[in-house]
């Protein structure tokens, strides 16, 4: 799966297992203990590896934005095999790709530091939560993807998702976390993260941190977007689209090629249902 895929909330915590091998890392403020469990076996210079990145991703993600989440003192990160999808929930993290170094630790991390809805759930969205994760993922992790060139893609295809529809409680779950994930269901859960990823990088970029500190995580973000940028939903979408239209080109070949699961994707597209994209 995409890193995009990664940080939904409402799965149950992992259950420690007997016998594991067990890390500790302990951030510089001490605020925070990470307890690592080998559950995958990976060699101990790549278990050291992720206790650095979680230190120092730590830092980058608290200094980022603050919000009014205050994260659990002890967080448990699960290193297991296979190539599932990553989670991030309130004190436990499942990272999956740690072996060879394609885990979207700081995605994750992101999530658990910043707090996910009302209660680390999706009650609040997931619009800002996924694409800031996925921000912070692009500076800082190792999982890199070319958000802005994807969506110019999308764009020359005539698929973009509406943003009152990817900001829409009531809908919202349809396109973030489908109930069933076949071809059609990982499309628009891919183009999805990629839409709130390129959106939210915009937003950034163009309007700062410190305002998009006041949207994040927040209930009803048409009106945020009025009161902290000045504009409704249809005039940030359309500066948004016009801006990736005049300055980005879509992926090059090599780009595409290190994108997991791109052209799985992109053939998915096509039998998406058209009402997803109509406004």
């Amino acid at each position: 799966m995409l890193l995009l895929m990664a940080g939904c909330t409402t799965n149950p915590p992992i259950k420690e297992a007997k016998g594991l091998q067990e890390n500790i890392a302990v951030t510089d403020d001490g605020e925070v203990t990470f307890k690592i469990f080998n559950t995958a076996n990976v060699p101990a210079e790549r278990v050291d590896a992720v206790k650095k990145e979680l230190t120092q991703a730590y830092n980058e993600i608290r200094q980022t934005i603050k919000t009014d989440y205050t994260p659990s003192k002890r967080i448990n990160i699960h290193l297991l095999e296979g190539s599932e999808v990553s989670w991030g929930f309130k004190a436990d993290i499942k990272l999956y790709g740690v072996r060879n170094g394609k885990d979207p630790l700081v995605h994750e991390l992101t999530h658990t530091l910043l707090g996910y809805g009302v209660n680390n759930d999706s009650t609040r969205g997931y619009l800002t939560q996924e694409g800031l994760a996925v921000y912070m993922e692009n500076r800082f992790g190792k999982q890199k993807s070319p958000v802005h060139k994807v969506m110019k893609l999308f764009l020359n295809l005539g698929k973009a998702i509406p943003l009152n529809k990817l900001i829409d409680l009531d809908n919202d779950d349809r396109l973030f976390s489908p109930a069933i994930i076949g071809p059609d269901g990982f499309a628009i859960q891919v183009m999805s993260y990629y839409h709130a990823a390129s959106f939210v990088t915009y937003l950034i970029d163009t309007y700062g941190l410190d305002n998009f500190e006041k949207i994040y995580n927040k209930p009803m973000l048409s009106e945020k977007f009025a009161e902290v940028y000045g504009k409704n939903v249809d005039e940030l979408e359309g500066e948004w689209l016009s801006y990736i239209d005049k300055n980005y080109n879509e992926p090059e070949m090599e780009e595409k090629m290190k994108i997991e699961n791109f052209y799985s994707l992109l053939s998915s597209i096509d039998s998406i249902d058209e009402q997803i994209f109509q406004r």
